[in-house]
């Protein structure tokens, strides 16, 4: 019979507590990227992990495989943290999950839902996960502080980081911006981010700022204000409420890490590469057709209706498939995010890059 793993997001139902928070809210920028200079910890949301992983009493990866009653080894056992809530943009790995792609492949995966601040790297680094979610700037600057993470798969090609403005407002990009002196823009400040646009952009001193209250209200009240956004959620929020939005996309202007990216341990585990291909099909299936993932992620957060899931799934799509293929990474863009952290400030100029991430599946199937 075939083993088909459960899908264990309800272990932790942090988006029925808290509710469906914008993407560019505060204290949710160490789930995005590093957050430099202060910000909200919500402490619940940092123990409420480890906690949980620490009860689950669960075989793990590091435990021997044990045989089954028909001889074949048992599966790999893979708890993989999410550094947000359930949402689309996870949607492959729920795919992977569903349809038993994980399962074919050898492995029992363990979905285990986070929040603002998840700390999905240092759950990986302690053993109480074997896969975790992150960003490519995150994990730059963790693995500089001496965190042993390696990325395995990079979710979405472009990062869904940037700015939402009202579709009236007369901006196109970002440097707009600099030439309507009438708006304000709603940030995380100290978020990497926000430096970059300060000193990149050339915006310190020249656009007004506000900080970002974690919510979109203030923006559908005020067409003069620009708020920090994700295309996978505030604009979506805003459409829903009958505002129509304009999205500035930070990678256009030169911001662009790796989204939702996928580590492992460093050295990788010798499932890495199994896991990764398995990752890559499951994540075309999701993309050929998400609708069972979809109706999985909304049984495990609440907050999200049809329309807003039809909207997330439009818009992340190229951003997921990119032109390099789907996951893939290159030294090319890895190196353009440590630029952009010692430009900001983040890194210093001698911060290095290799071994930062696995080179891409050789002979993989094109990007659908």
């Amino acid at each position: 019979m075939e083993h088909r793993p459960q899908l264990r997001g309800h272990r932790l139902r942090l988006g029925a507590v808290i509710g469906l928070l914008p993407r560019g809210s505060a204290g949710r920028a160490a789930r995005r990227g590093t957050l430099v200079g202060g910000g909200l910890v919500i402490a619940a949301l940092l123990v409420l992990p480890i906690a949980l992983l620490a009860c689950s009493g669960g075989r793990t990866s590091e435990q021997p495989d044990a045989p089954t009653p028909e001889g074949d080894p048992a599966p790999i056992a893979v708890r993989l943290a999410l550094n947000w809530f359930p949402e689309p943009e996870f949607g492959g790995f729920y795919q992977g999950v569903l349809d038993g792609t994980y399962s074919a492949a050898g492995f029992d995966v363990e979905i285990i839902p986070g929040g603002p601040g998840a700390p999905t790297l240092e759950l990986l680094e302690s053993g109480k996960a074997e896969a975790a979610i992150t960003s490519a700037d995150d994990l730059l600057v963790k693995r500089d502080k001496g965190v042993r993470a390696v990325a395995l798969w990079a979710g979405f090609q472009r990062t869904p980081v940037g700015l939402m403005a009202h579709a009236d407002s007369g901006l196109e990009r970002i440097p707009d911006l600099l030439d309507h002196p009438e708006l304000r823009v709603a940030v995380e400040i100290g978020s990497p981010f926000q430096r970059w646009l300060w000193q990149a952009m050339g915006f310190e001193g020249k656009v007004a700022t506000v900080p970002t209250t974690g919510s979109v209200a203030a923006f559908l009240a005020d067409p003069r204000l620009v708020q920090q956004a994700y295309i996978t959620s505030e604009p979506c929020v805003a459409r829903a409420r009958g505002v129509e939005v304009r999205f500035l996309a930070a990678a256009d202007v030169g911001w662009n890490p790796y989204g939702t990216v996928l580590a492992v341990a460093d050295p990788p585990p010798p499932w890495a590469e199994d896991f990764r291909r398995a990752t890559r099909q499951a994540w075309t299936a999701y993309l050929a057709d998400p609708a069972a993932a979809n109706q999985r992620i909304a049984q495990d957060n609440d907050q999200l209706t049809a329309e807003l899931l039809t909207c997330i799934s439009d818009a992340q799509r190229p951003y997921v498939t990119g032109e390099d293929g789907l996951g893939a990474m290159t030294e090319a863009r890895w190196r353009q995010t440590r630029d952009a952290l010692v430009t900001v400030g983040v890194l210093k100029p001698d911060s290095r890059i290799e071994g930062a991430w696995i080179s891409s599946v050789q002979g993989a199937a094109p990007t659908p």
